[in-house]
């Protein structure tokens, strides 16, 4: 994933700790567009290192 970030990584694992608390707290609607927003950002990320340059 993000062609092995572990900066990124722990960025997600945070951002779905809170989306977590968020469904716990009852906070459905909150944690419904943390989700859409999380996926999207992995799904861009992921993308734009398929698609870059694998020569340096």
């Amino acid at each position: 994933m993000a062609g092995g970030s572990k900066l990124f990584s722990v960025f997600m694992l945070i951002f779905y700790a809170i989306l977590l608390y968020f469904v716990f707290a009852d906070k459905n609607m909150v944690a419904m567009y943390m989700m859409g927003i999380g996926m999207f950002i992995e799904a861009l990320v992921n993308c734009i290192c398929a698609f870059q340059s694998k020569t340096k």
